[in-house]
């Protein structure tokens, strides 16, 4: 058993997987978070018998799944924020819901839900207090880790603690980045979250304020340390949290899609500035987000299909003779507008389709991932390219790679011809620099990884013009501007690696360094399922991980899986999952429990398991 952490008489902190806050008298006690259930053997230590309520910062499973487990249970009371009680309540509605698994733009309630619903007896909004023996707990708004997320002061004969969720990790730390991807509002325009990477650090300042005024002695955060100087931990934290910020900005691409997010930056050191664009040869054409290459004999090759436009054009070019045929199609990656009417195009121009490996895994099997913009549309790929590849189509030789920039599952395409070196990059830059807008997109830092890897590519292959499949023209950088978003990467790597705890900072930019593949199946009642949970090492030297799924109650209890995983390489802990043959049909959400290099992280990540 983990040591407890005593903060007063009878005020207790477990460090499991979470740190779960514990509040006793006599043998009942009142929980703050209750983790997976790893708590239970320090209750039993402190001869709690019952726990009456659980008092949950937040919805993310990981502080909630072992609520079932409690002593008392199913008698104790869950105590949930008044922004996330649904989450809580009513989770089979999302878990079930088309739109929270596909066209992902927006990204609460995020896939961190629990498995299953559980009652909820009380909500606790701002100023809500509850009593329990000598102990006030007021609660207090503190949204940005989640929309919803509060935090709790525990006071007693003035002795005033703050057990404040994900918060703050540590000072000037925080436990991930991701979750702080938010929308909002800029003057008439309103974005989704997907276009916005530490969109939430406004309304986390803001609750970070309130706690460095809430007096508390200490801080307890779901994920990291005990804080006893309140006040230098949160400036530190807002301040690298600006410092982050000022420098993702700098070479932001949306600052050209959406110049009024970054209206205080302009002008900036740190803000690269903006190139303009160019013409494009005669010979290329932009539909939607499509570019089009017409060969001299009239044939086409055109890059990615996400609109009925595109294909409307193509029929149109075809009756009037601009076009004799479509011969060849490549897709540069998987999001949505860009595959979505790929079905469709691949019935009615049934030409040879070519895909970089990470972006036909995704594209052939769109099920199993969860990813941000995913379609259900599944394409036929009829060549899988690695980096490289080289054919000649028509007059053009045409070489593709493997492009790790706006997604890690992301091809870029050089065309060479009527002596021209272009270069199709799909969504990976702007004019303003590079697409790392959305976190759940993958963006890998460090030399060689990432936008590193494209930046020096592009510098390697010297093309002429460069094209986005958002942009109607084309642009170039200049070797200093290349410079310029090198050294900035750079930057951001030693920032992160300040405000984020992990080794690798990574680990906190990523969410998908774990996930469940395939995220969604189909079982027989009888059959027996694969699913891998897939391990991303993003540290510099070999890490062991373990993973064990979380079957559902009456299932056969699958064992945990433990394999070293060598340095910033993907790896995959495999399970075979026998589905009882009286199981009913409908939906099973299977939680993955995962501790890494020592690290239990608890259920982290799931897949979705549906009994037909």
């Amino acid at each position: 058993m983990n040591d407890l952490i005593t903060l007063a008489p009878d005020l207790f902190v477990y460090p499991g997987a979470i740190n779960v806050g514990i509040l006793r008298q006599g043998e009942r006690a009142w929980l703050i978070d209750c983790g997976d259930g790893d708590v239970l053997p320090a209750l039993s230590a402190l001869g709690i018998r019952q726990v009456e309520a659980v008092l949950f910062t937040h919805y993310h499973r990981d502080q909630a799944s072992g609520f079932g487990q409690l002593p008392g249970s199913p008698l104790v009371r869950a105590i949930v924020p008044t922004g996330e009680r649904d989450y809580f309540a009513q989770v089979e509605r999302f878990w079930q819901d088309p739109a929270f698994r596909w066209h992902l733009y927006n990204f609460q309630p995020s896939d961190l839900l629990l498995a299953e619903s559980i009652p909820v007896d009380a909500t606790g909004a701002e100023n809500t207090t509850f009593a329990f023996g000598p102990w006030t707990v007021r609660v207090l708004a503190t949204p940005g880790h989640t929309p919803g997320s509060v935090s709790y002061l525990v006071e007693r004969a003035g002795q005033r603690f703050a057990f404040v969720g994900d918060a703050i990790y540590g000072p000037g730390q925080l436990w991930d980045v991701y979750s702080l991807q938010r929308g909002g509002t800029f003057g008439e325009r309103t974005i989704r979250d997907y276009h916005g990477f530490l969109g939430a650090r406004t309304a986390l300042a803001q609750s970070l304020r309130k706690l460095r005024e809430a007096g508390a002695q200490a801080l307890i955060p779901s994920h990291g340390v005990m804080m006893t100087d309140p006040v230098s931990a949160i400036d530190a934290l807002v301040a690298n949290l600006d410092r982050a910020y000022a420098n993702y900005a700098g070479i932001s691409a949306l600052r050209y899609y959406f110049p009024e997010m970054f209206a205080d930056y302009v002008g900036q050191p740190e803000a690269m500035p903006i190139r303009p664009g160019m013409a494009i040869p005669d010979f290329v054409r932009h539909v939607g987000t499509s570019w089009i290459i017409v060969a001299d004999d009239g044939a086409a090759l055109l890059m990615d299909c996400g609109s009925h436009k595109v294909l409307d054009e193509l029929r149109h070019w075809q009756a009037s003779g601009e076009i004799r045929q479509v011969d060849a199609f490549w897709i540069s990656h998987y999001h949505d507008d860009h595959v979505d009417f790929v079905e469709e195009l691949q019935r009615e121009f049934p030409c040879p389709t070519y895909a970089d490996a990470q972006v036909a895994a995704i594209v052939r099997r769109p099920r199993a991932y969860r990813l941000p913009c995913i379609s259900p549309a599944v394409a036929r790929i009829d060549q899988v390219t690695t980096h490289g590849t080289s054919w000649r189509w028509h007059e053009f030789r045409l070489t593709a790679y493997h492009f790790p920039g706006q997604t890690y599952y992301h091809g870029a395409l050089l065309v060479e011809g009527h002596g021209q070196r272009l270069f199709f990059i799909g969504d990976s830059f702007t004019m303003a620099g590079i697409d790392d807008y959305c976190a759940g997109n993958r963006n890998f830092l460090g030399a060689g990884r990432g936008f590193d890897a494209c930046l020096a590519l592009v510098e390697d292959l010297q093309p002429n013009l460069l094209f986005n499949c958002h942009v109607p023209v084309a642009f170039a950088f200049t070797a200093d501007e290349i410079r310029f978003m090198q050294r900035n990467l750079a930057e951001r790597e030693a920032i992160f690696a300040t405000l984020l705890p992990w080794e690798d900072p990574n680990f906190g930019l990523d969410e998908h360094w774990l996930r469940a593949e395939p995220f969604e199946q189909d079982a027989r009642p009888g059959a027996v399922v694969s699913l891998d949970v897939v391990v991303t090492n993003h540290a510099s030297a070999p890490r062991l991980a373990s993973g064990q799924p979380i079957v559902p109650h009456g299932w056969e209890t699958r064992p945990v899986v433990r394999a070293v995983i060598p340095r910033r390489t993907e790896r995959a802990l495999s399970f075979r999952i026998p589905v009882p043959a009286e199981a009913e049909p409908g939906l099973r959400v299977i939680p993955i429990a995962v501790e890494l290099a020592g690290r239990k992280l608890g259920q982290f990540r799931a897949g979705m398991l549906w009994v037909r």
